[in-house]
């Protein structure tokens, strides 16, 4: 029943995700559908090992960015904002919305980890982050990155390690170690084969 229940939360917020796409200011191109899609795959195994809320994994995963497409960088207080009459329109259990929103408010980088109390917080903190790893991850480093910023790829290998090093779970990092392993060995490669020293 449960499974029922859950599917139907992601096809609902999915969809307001994309409907959110079609008319937000500034989308974010790393940011989009696709991404959602790989940060909930990742979030439910952890989610599953760890026995967090499927619902509340759900829903957090799937509205955490709504900020992010109108230009915050800085993106989750106001992610949650929007989050919450979506939830309340859908007739998502109301005891479960404060949690979905604390997650959602809380997936900022700038976020104090200690202060991440709920389990579903940190895996999304933690899946969101490890969307930046393996092969996805160098999609997105050379567009956001190394096409936009011309940042050097000691930098990118210096925040790649500091993303890693930063998952809040050991679960997180168990998962995202071959995505790690492979992204640094490729920028490695990368670097060497440009000659960028810097």
């Amino acid at each position: 029943m449960i499974l029922v229940i859950v599917k139907k939360w992601e096809e609902l917020f999915l969809k307001e995700a994309e409907d959110q796409l079609k008319t937000a200011p500034k989308i974010s191109p790393v940011h989009k559908t696709d991404h959602l899609l790989r940060v909930l795959k990742k979030s439910k195994i952890l989610c599953k090992k760890l026995n967090g809320d499927l619902e509340i994994m759900v829903a957090t995963v799937l509205l955490h960015d709504l900020g992010r497409h109108l230009g915050f960088e800085i993106h989750g207080e106001k992610s949650a904002e929007l989050a919450k009459p979506i939830l309340e329109k859908h007739g998502f259990p109301e005891e479960k919305i404060p949690k979905v929103l604390e997650a959602i408010s809380q997936h900022d980088y700038t976020f104090p980890q200690e202060k991440r109390h709920l389990i579903e917080s940190k895996i999304l903190y933690d899946c969101d982050k490890m969307d930046a790893l393996g092969v996805v991850g160098v999609y997105r480093h050379i567009i956001f990155y190394m096409e936009k910023k011309q940042t050097p790829i000691n930098e990118i290998l210096a925040m790649l390690e500091k993303r890693f090093n930063g998952l809040v779970l050991d679960e997180s990092k168990e998962l995202a170690k071959p995505e790690y392993e492979y992204i640094i060995n490729f920028f490695k490669i990368l670097g060497e084969e440009l000659g960028d020293e810097k």
